[in-house]
């Protein structure tokens, strides 16, 4: 809660910092209206550096349709209500249609002013030119200082590697007593998951010049053997007994989790994987139902094991050099 509070009272603190800076330059270009600029600030505070560039880059374009229609409206109604009103229906048609909404309140207050002077003289144009151009740069330059977060993505992988080790020894451990059928680490391992995928995608957004992608991608990755886990579970309420290839497949979940992290390939495991499934091939046939129904469900959660090291094993080979270098820290990948 601290956090959250502090988070939000350093957000409060910037927000009053740039819309007063913004009030004060436009002061001092004796601009009329200078509490506007301050409030443009306000509207560009985004949550992210894409985020807030991606909305400063349509605001001189939508204020300039703006200026075009309200002109037009002002000459064919007047300064009235009226002409107001049909500036507005046409604006905010035209905003909803592009995708900006967002523009509509900044852009009609400074309609408004135009309205109020009962005047759209080139200097007018121009005061409200410059109190969006203030507010609208004092908003983005406050962004560029925003976190790119990747220390807190990097601790969430790291959390997330732990959590899916503990699910694979609980799985192990279903196998190995017959009795656990849930896996209740799984519902915190996919809500881990999913704030990782936000916290990562405000990194990338926040990142101008560096390619993150591979933080969304590894957590695409961990996700998808998230699904795995759970194909699993439900095979598991399948399994009523021990058959003689239960004791393998628990000892080769326990090593898959002790060998678990991020700079592990998969490639001595699938190796492993290979011959668990010769020796399967080779044992003798089940001679009762339930024995064949239990080989069958041990069988199917091998298969699923062998997909999720799978997984892994394509993402890693889909990293070039420069990935590895960078992000697995020069960590073996033999693994």
């Amino acid at each position: 809660m601290n956090a959250i509070v502090k988070s939000a009272a350093a957000k409060a603190v910037k927000a009053t910092a740039g819309a007063c800076a913004a009030i004060g330059i436009a002061l001092i270009l004796g601009l009329q209206y200078p509490t506007a600029a301050g409030i443009i600030t306000l509207l560009s505070l985004q949550e992210t550096k894409k985020e807030t560039l991606k909305t400063a880059g349509r605001r001189i374009p939508i204020f300039i349709a703006a200026t075009v229609i309200s002109y037009i409206s002002f000459r064919l109604f007047g300064y009235t209500v009226t002409g107001l009103g049909v500036y507005l229906l046409a604006f905010v048609t035209l905003c909803h249609s592009v995708s900006a909404a967002a523009d509509i309140a900044m852009c009609s207050v400074l309609v408004t002013h135009y309205w109020v002077e009962r005047s759209m003289n080139p200097w007018l144009i121009g005061n409200e030119l410059l109190l969006l151009v203030i507010g609208t740069g004092i908003g983005i330059l406050l962004n560029l200082f925003l976190p790119v977060g990747i220390h807190s993505v990097r601790k969430m992988q790291e959390e997330i590697d732990s959590e899916i080790c503990r699910v694979l020894e609980d799985i192990a451990d279903a196998i190995d007593n017959q009795s656990i059928t849930q896996l209740p680490r799984l519902l915190q391992l996919e809500q881990l998951l999913e704030k990782a995928r936000l916290q990562a995608n405000r990194a990338v957004d926040n990142a101008l010049t560096l390619d993150l992608n591979y933080y969304v991608e590894y957590l695409d990755m961990r996700t998808n053997q998230c699904m795995v886990l759970r194909r699993i579970q439900i095979a598991l309420l399948r399994l009523n007994g021990a058959p003689a290839q239960a004791e393998r497949i628990s000892l080769f979940l326990r090593r898959i989790s002790s060998s678990f992290g991020e700079s592990n390939n998969a490639a001595a495991l699938l190796t492993d994987a290979n011959e668990i499934r010769a020796e399967f091939r080779a044992s003798e046939l089940p001679r009762t139902r339930d024995e064949f129904e239990d080989r069958a469900a041990l069988l199917h959660i091998f298969n699923e094991l062998e997909h999720f090291l799978l997984l892994k094993s394509t993402f890693a080979q889909s990293l070039t050099e420069e990935q590895r270098m960078r992000y697995w820290n020069h960590k073996e990948t033999r693994k």
